[in-house]
């Protein structure tokens, strides 16, 4: 367990957020749209509009898978959006993007991964900004979602099961910890899926919910928990992983389908028989504590601490909600 322990907070992952920190000087944590608190550091930012929710989110693509791979940077740019708004319990509504480009063969890869995937995910793109004649690409693709009810970071309950989602078919993209489990289904199979996650927010059935991309697992996890101000016990032998992949790579992996949910106890098994009956890897991993800390435990008994917040914040939010 040390050794994982050790792996997981040496990592770029974490390191990565923990610079986001420094924001929270320019910005507050919580905004006000027609006297309603809009939380900042969530999936997506969701303004209250009538009876639902608007959801805006979006997403800068990593500069050197856009550099190596130009579609594959465009599909993804699609799906991380589209994720985010599941995770927040809603369902996307459009799309626009922002590409500076080096060349018109890079626009036209970019943009054709993008066209794909909307059209995989039935979200149309409805505009953006293109510049071409740029040094280097740069990619940013933003969306608008509506929910009826809401999964957020900020309402994780002490003593919830930590449910997590995920498919674990599916093969790494060579040079980068990208975890495929979407290109090889159809699009209605990727579309059930993720309408699953929507369902488990109107029917009640979860609390809050993350959805697991850059940060990995464990950073996902991580800032779960902190919105909340609120920490958590880790079953690190009940994490459903594929066979062949190491613990540690795993909780650091962005997986192309990869949910946490807050869950009452009381409705896990019924979260755990939706998802299972999809043919996907539904199990509680851990438990949601009062204490601002992560400890790691298994099926020995052995229990260490990962992460104290009190000490260590990550993304830094949560410490001036109440």
């Amino acid at each position: 367990m040390q050794d994982l322990i050790r792996n997981l907070k040496s990592s770029d992952t974490l390191a990565q957020k923990e610079t986001i920190q420094n924001i929270w000087q320019y910005f507050p944590q919580v905004s006000e749209i027609n006297g309603e608190q809009v939380h900042l550091g969530d999936d997506a930012a969701a303004v209250k509009s009538g009876g639902e929710y608007l959801l805006l989110a979006g997403e800068g693509v990593y500069p050197p898978l856009l550099k190596s791979n130009p579609y594959l940077a465009g599909r993804t740019s699609v799906l991380t959006n589209v994720n985010d708004i599941y995770a927040m319990g809603g369902r996307p509504v459009a799309i626009l993007d922002v590409l500076i480009s080096p060349d018109v063969e890079t626009t036209g890869e970019v943009l054709r991964g993008i066209r794909d995937n909307a059209a995989r995910y039935g979200v149309p793109v409805v505009g953006g900004h293109i510049s071409e004649d740029a040094p280097s690409a740069s990619l940013a693709v933003f969306i608008l979602g509506k929910a009826k009810k809401l999964l957020s970071s900020f309402s994780v309950r002490s003593g919830d099961d930590l449910v997590f989602i995920t498919n674990s078919d599916g093969k790494f993209v060579s040079g980068f910890n990208f975890w495929d489990s979407s290109s090889m289904l159809t699009d209605e199979e990727v579309t059930a899926h993720l309408e699953l996650v929507a369902q488990s927010a109107e029917e009640d059935l979860a609390e809050a919910g993350k959805d697991v991309s850059m940060a990995g697992l464990i950073g996902s996890l991580l800032m779960l928990l902190e919105s909340s101000s609120l920490g958590g016990e880790i079953n690190i032998d009940t994490v459903p992983r594929p066979f062949e992949v190491p613990l540690a790579e795993w909780m650091l992996a962005f997986p192309s389908f990869g949910f946490i949910l807050s869950v009452n106890p009381e409705n896990t098994l019924r979260v755990k028989e939706k998802f299972a009956g999809a043919g996907l890897s539904c199990e509680s991993i851990g438990k949601v504590t009062e204490e601002k800390a992560v400890y790691f435990i298994d099926n020995k008994g052995n229990r260490e601490l990962f992460w104290d917040f009190h000490k260590n914040a990550l993304i830094g939010v949560g410490e001036t909600i109440s």
